[in-house]
């Protein structure tokens, strides 16, 4: 496989984790709620749990292709983390507004 459908694979990867992601939830605004206290203590700390795990994959997957190695973060991470926000969602309530 050539240098530059690795590369092309790895930013699919990006965007479809982020495109997931922010499918069920704006991790900024997630990130906005716990921070002024707009949620519940449990759900906050749910909604918290999910933006860390969500920025420590995004630096995972950064310092992957800066370091070219595409696997460094596998499919199975990024899908348990929109599995678990897809449940946060539902559980929560959550909405994009």
């Amino acid at each position: 496989m050539s240098e530059e459908s690795i590369t092309q694979q790895h930013y699919e990867k990006i965007g479809r984790f982020i495109y997931g992601f922010q499918r069920h939830a704006d991790p900024e605004k997630l990130r906005a709620a716990v921070a002024n206290g707009e949620l519940a203590p449990d759900v906050a700390e749910r909604a918290a749990a999910l933006v860390r795990r969500f920025d420590e994959a995004m630096e995972g997957l950064r310092h992957a292709s800066a370091a070219g190695m595409v696997d460094a973060v596998d499919d199975e991470q990024l899908n348990a983390i929109l599995a678990d926000l897809q449940v946060f969602v539902q559980d929560s309530g959550w909405t994009h507004s």
